[in-house]
């Protein structure tokens, strides 16, 4: 029996929450952080962690989202939607990061904020969005 184009639709979506939710899951078992209280479980991180967790979080990254979408200090070409989505994050400023992996009318990203007032600290913003 086949299945109807929006039941498909909703399987892989279905999926695309399963990897943000692992993603956000392997984050808070691996890396110690103070988790801010706008987070909502396994659909949106925001926290604070150390630069020693930098690497870690790297590897973590990497693993769940590939390589990243450009050389660190160099622009991206970035969708009008993934533009939207980074200035609702507060924008993205000289020495911040962006991942992202898109997939279909989903996207798994992560923001990395490195604090200018303590170097120690980063902002980890991490979800998903239906585009």
């Amino acid at each position: 029996m086949m299945q109807s184009s929006d039941n498909i639709l909703d399987g892989f979506l279905y999926l695309d929450r399963i990897k943000a939710m692992n993603l956000i899951e392997g984050i808070k078992e691996t890396l110690s952080m103070e988790i801010r209280t706008n987070s909502r479980g396994s659909e949106y991180l925001e926290a604070v962690i150390s630069t020693n967790d930098l690497e870690l979080l790297h590897s973590l990254l990497a693993k769940y989202l590939g390589s990243a979408a450009r050389e660190y200090g160099k622009e991206a070409n970035r969708s009008e939607e993934i533009e939207i989505l980074v200035d609702s994050l507060g924008g993205l400023q000289s020495g911040q990061s962006f991942i992202y992996k898109e997939e279909g009318h989903q996207v798994i990203y992560v923001a990395i904020w490195p604090w200018k007032s303590d170097p120690t600290k980063i902002t980890l913003k991490s979800g998903q969005l239906r585009i």
